[in-house]
């Protein structure tokens, strides 16, 4: 049977997070704690306390080129790391947006190697959809939008409506429309929210919305 040790982070200075907290990143082992870091570059420290034995050799390795960890020898004990991490600061030619990065504390022994995650600030994701008016006899229409989302963000884009004559809502890949079809109306003028979700690398949930409008039969 495998023998297992425990590396702790001190809890006083980080809190410890649940594995359902991050489930989107891919994690190596237990996540031993997430430490939420600003948009500029900087430096914290990461205290290790081994609790079981006393003989137990352990070293932090970050995972993402954006942290380092200047001390890599291998450790014995409690020690304390000091993490640096870069700048995600945006500037003309680029969009820096929040992001995830990893360290990971494994033993020489290879038994156990858990993760520690850091989550760095940046600029928001935003959208915002224009409301279209169509007329009664029209089935299809395009819905402008403006964003600051990359195309990599774009890909987590999911689309729904509130009424069930819109039949479906397409991103037409371009960055700038929405496709959007729907029923003839047969009745008075009508109107449905067309809602965007995306997600962002830490996991959490924007949204943007519009107001479609059919003229009803005149």
């Amino acid at each position: 049977m495998k023998k297992t040790y425990l590396l702790v982070i001190v809890a006083a200075i980080f809190a410890i997070c649940s594995c359902t907290k991050v489930e989107y990143i891919d994690v190596t082992g237990r996540v031993l704690t997430e430490k939420e870091v600003p948009v500029t570059a900087g430096t914290f420290q990461l205290p290790i306390t081994v609790n079981g034995t006393d003989k137990l050799v352990w070293k932090v390795r970050p995972v993402h080129n954006w942290l380092h960890v200047d001390d890599t020898e291998w450790k014995q004990n409690a020690y304390n790391v000091t993490v640096r991490y870069d700048s995600n600061e945006s500037s003309m030619n680029t969009r820096n947006f929040a992001r995830v990065g990893h360290l990971v504390v494994e033993t020489y022994d290879g038994f156990v190697a858990d993760t520690i995650v850091v989550k760095q600030r940046g600029i928001t994701p935003s959208m915002k959809l224009s409301d279209v008016t169509v007329t009664a006899s029209e089935t299809k229409c395009l819905i402008p939008f403006n964003t600051n989302l990359t195309d990599a963000c774009r890909s987590s884009m999911t689309f729904s409506a509130n009424e069930d004559w819109v039949e479906s809502v397409v991103y037409l890949g371009n960055g700038k429309e929405l496709e959007v079809t729907f029923s003839a109306n047969n009745h008075d003028d009508r109107s449905a929210y067309i809602n965007v979700l995306f997600v962002d690398a830490w996991g959490d949930e924007h949204n943007a919305e519009c107001v479609l409008t059919q003229k009803g039969l005149e």
